[in-house]
């Protein structure tokens, strides 16, 4: 079935909606701790503005500082890792008794457009789990495979932000073919 031809229930709309919403709201933790909020910036500011008080604070007393002035930021990403990997397992619930809803790449009458589309998904959800699960025992596991583990999860923004782009791109494509409403199909269901 083609996905201009299919109606998305409530459970797999509201699940799609809300695991959009909490990677795009991890994502934004991640861009505030590269930019505004890095440690190395926030100390610096810290740093200067004693100084215009003739206050004396040392570089890594600064570091310790701008470490907790973002931690309640970090620990809401934390929170909503925890809360991905509730919706992670529902989507694979979803998805099992539901039946898959994006094209079979297996299927030997899938085009090759339906082929792309159902690997975009599989290595989505696939490379979705990976990040899950070390978000997961870095902050649970035992600490000296931490290193390795922030190695693998750092590097799944990555996919995050090719999968959102690819996904627009497939939006915007279909919107503007003959698969008109896959949009509104996500919002209303039909």
């Amino acid at each position: 079935m083609s996905l201009e031809n299919k109606n998305f229930s409530l459970a797999h709309r509201l699940l799609h909606w809300l695991i959009a919403l909490a990677i795009l709201f991890l994502m934004l933790t991640v861009f505030l701790r590269l930019t505004w909020l890095e440690k190395n910036n926030v100390a610096s500011i810290l740093q200067d503005n004693l100084k215009a008080l003739n206050i004396s604070l040392s570089h890594d007393d600064a570091i310790k500082i701008a470490k907790q002035i973002r931690k309640p930021m970090w620990d809401w990403h934390i929170y909503t890792g925890y809360f991905l990997i509730g919706l992670y397992v529902l989507r694979m619930i979803n998805l099992y008794f539901s039946g898959i809803v994006f094209p079979n790449p297996f299927h030997r009458t899938s085009k090759l457009k339906q082929k792309i589309q159902g690997w975009t998904y599989i290595i989505f959800y696939f490379l979705m789990g990976i990040s899950l699960i070390t978000g997961f025992f870095i902050v649970n596991g035992s600490p000296e495979y931490k290193d390795f583990l922030e190695t693998i999860h750092v590097q799944s923004i990555y996919y995050a932000v090719l999968f959102i782009i690819m996904h627009m791109a497939g939006l915007l494509l279909s919107e503007f073919s003959n698969e008109k409403g896959i949009v509104s199909k996500m919002i209303h269901g039909k």
